[in-house]
């Protein structure tokens, strides 16, 4: 038998979905932030949480 092919499964699955409403100042902002770190728009998000969790958390 051959091997599977394919994309490989992730360890962690995204199964939420979130519309979000921005400026078009913020959304800059966000593309700016996404561009200059070389990630997704979706990762800044993902870090700016939790760089907010770690300040309630003190």
């Amino acid at each position: 038998m051959s091997p599977r092919t394919g994309r490989p499964r992730k360890e962690i699955t995204k199964s939420v979905n979130l519309g979000l409403r921005l400026t078009e100042e913020t959304a800059e902002k966000l593309q700016r932030c996404a561009d200059t770190l070389g990630i997704s728009r979706t990762e800044v998000i993902e870090k700016g949480i939790d760089l907010v969790e770690e300040g309630i958390k003190k």
